[in-house]
């Protein structure tokens, strides 16, 4: 039986679902509880993920969720959305975060290419630093003692949030690992096609610079107003990732200057080994870059994107 609106969760109330995706269904929610009140930072709204009830049987998806709750409650940087709390209410088990008022760039994206418009350069560069912000956190997170960094392995336009107030937010971790683990086994994969590195694809064992080649397809998506791995069905998806074939920027604007093309040709490197070596590096390419294009960076460029 689905959850439906008005019905309590711990101390929330839901207000309306926002979507259901392959295990999860994420609600507008408020806090009507004191104890919940006191754990927001602003307001009284939030998100409620929820596991799907079909999987509430599943000990893999289960272990999986919890996993996602246990993690990001650890995670604590401006550009990654604030996780509250995570609980179980009778069967059901639920992860709990910040509301952020504004946009997801996958629907950023879907207005820029139907009204075939570029969206504006200077913001596409803010945002993705600020992104790989978020990566340099995770990337360099450790436990001592148990492990040493963590691997986003979903970053794909839906997962990153632009918020009115000029925030970018990183979310959903339900499929992060640790620097080597396998992003699939047994032929399951995790994550959006489109945005894998063909290492991931393949099943090999990942480290940072599989999150790297994300935001590489993503720079060159926003450069082109295309996208880059599409495909009429999953298989001719992931035979083209795992091909990797990008072609030039300039094919689709050729009012990309020449130094970015070497900055995506850098981060869309097939091996590994030839990419960027961490997201600080990556983000002082692309400081490199608006110093040579004389780009304005500053938080308010997040509203020229929320508004294309």
């Amino acid at each position: 039986m689905n959850v439906q609106p008005g019905k309590k969760l711990g101390g929330y109330q839901l207000l309306s679902r926002i979507a259901s995706g392959g295990q999860a269904e994420i609600f507008r929610a408020k806090a009507i509880s004191p104890a919940a009140l006191e754990k927001l930072r602003q307001g009284e709204f939030v998100v409620i993920k929820r596991l799907l009830p079909a999987f509430r049987q599943d000990a893999n998806r289960v272990k999986r969720f919890w996993k996602e709750g246990e993690l990001m409650s650890r995670l604590q940087h401006p550009c990654i959305v604030h996780t509250l709390d995570f609980f179980r209410q009778d069967k059901d088990c639920v992860l709990v975060q910040e509301w952020i008022d504004g946009q997801t760039l996958e629907k950023i994206q879907e207005r820029c290419r139907q009204r075939n418009r570029f969206p504006p350069l200077d913001a596409v560069v803010f945002v993705l630093k600020r992104l790989l912000l978020a990566l340099c956190h995770i990337h360099e997170l450790s436990e001592e003692g148990m492990w040493h960094g963590l691997v986003h392995a979903d970053l794909s336009p839906a997962n990153v949030l632009l918020s009115k107030d000029g925030e970018v937010k990183l979310i959903d971790f339900g499929v992060a690992r640790l620097l080597g683990e396998k992003v699939h086994k047994e032929n399951e994969l995790h994550g959006t096609i489109a945005y894998m590195s063909p290492e991931a694809m393949l099943g090999h064992p990942v480290d940072e610079r599989a999150d790297l080649y994300s935001v590489g397809v993503l720079l060159w998506e926003f450069m082109t107003n295309h996208r880059l791995f599409d495909g009429s069905s999953e298989v001719e998806r992931m035979h083209k990732v795992k091909n990797a074939r990008v072609p030039s920027v300039t094919h689709y604007n050729s009012r990309v200057p020449h130094f970015s093309e070497l900055i995506l040709r850098k981060a869309l490197a097939v091996h590994p080994e030839s990419r960027f070596a961490s997201a600080r590096a990556f983000i002082q390419a692309l400081d490199a870059l608006a110093q040579r294009m004389g780009l304005k960076q500053d938080a308010s460029l997040v509203a020229k994107l929320l508004e294309v």
